[in-house]
């Protein structure tokens, strides 16, 4: 499986602008139930702000009125939409990340990646063989567990 076939695409990805208050992106994780925000200028990601930072802003005293942009992780881990999960997963080993952004074949902004979202595409290649998933707009019969 691809990232493309189990991002979050940009279009559902929840966002923020820079000068959006600490307050407000810490309402958007706890109203939708995410780890991360996309912080975005215009539609160009500029930083993610997660759980993590949060907690970092919080324990160095931040305002929740302070911006986004103040406590924003500033350097994007990014992966190509195209990447197989198990290449994305060594990444985000490698890394010791939790998110990336993923880009799309013009090197636009399409969507965000989770640890959590590959742990739940490793499940779902363990179900009951063979099985049909879908990736993008083509169905796809599994015969195997072998990864893919």
């Amino acid at each position: 499986m691809k990232v493309f076939g189990f991002m979050v695409s940009a279009d559902a990805v929840i966002k923020c602008a820079p000068d959006a208050t600490i307050r407000s992106v810490a309402d958007q994780i706890l109203t939708n139930k995410i780890s991360a925000v996309v912080v975005v200028s215009g539609t160009a990601p500029v930083g993610i702000i997660t759980k993590t930072d949060l907690t970092k802003a919080y324990v160095a005293g931040a305002s929740l009125d302070d911006k986004a942009d103040s406590i924003m992780s500033k350097e994007l881990k990014t992966v190509k939409h195209d990447l197989p999960r198990d290449d994305a997963a060594k990444i985000f080993a490698q890394g010791r990340i939790h998110h990336a952004i993923v880009i799309g074949e013009n090197g636009e902004f399409a969507g965000l990646i989770s640890a959590w979202d590959i742990a739940k595409e490793c499940v779902l290649d363990q179900k009951a063989w063979p099985y049909y998933r879908h990736e993008g707009d083509v169905k796809v019969h599994v015969t195997s567990p072998k990864t893919q």
